[in-house]
């Protein structure tokens, strides 16, 4: 595949993440990603955030593997790094890792700004801390 199909796929795998689309998900993620997206991520996203959005940035893709910057924005409705529920929107930027192949994701990971996040919803970090 091209890079701009890789990249077309790795957009449609995020969109499906965000939709809770679990169908097409099967159709762009590999059977083990799949499962962990649905039986992990989902579920630990859906307790944690309300009223999410992701927006792909900027894509730049080399091979099989892409990598995506977005910004995430939601509300907090539970616990999430040690923060109690606060109910205030926040909005946070990453960076997403992923490599295609056969025209799936077979590999994704992702890093946060979760420190600014963090902040907006009054959180406080103490270095060395807990």
């Amino acid at each position: 595949m091209s890079t701009e199909e890789n990249k077309a796929v790795v957009r449609r795998f995020i969109d499906t993440f965000v939709k809770r689309d679990a169908a097409s998900l099967k159709e762009v993620a590999a059977p083990d990603l799949a499962k962990a997206v649905l039986e992990q991520w989902m579920p630990m996203n859906d307790a944690t955030w309300a009223d999410q959005r992701l927006d792909i940035t900027e894509m730049v893709a080399e091979g099989d593997w892409i990598w995506a910057r977005f910004t995430n924005s939601g509300r907090q409705i539970g616990e999430w790094r040690g923060l109690p529920p606060t109910g205030k929107a926040s909005t946070g930027m990453g960076v997403g890792f992923a490599r295609v192949s056969g025209g799936k994701v077979v590999e994704f990971s992702a890093l946060w700004d979760d420190l600014a996040r963090i902040q907006q919803l009054g959180g406080v970090v103490v270095p060395g801390g807990k």
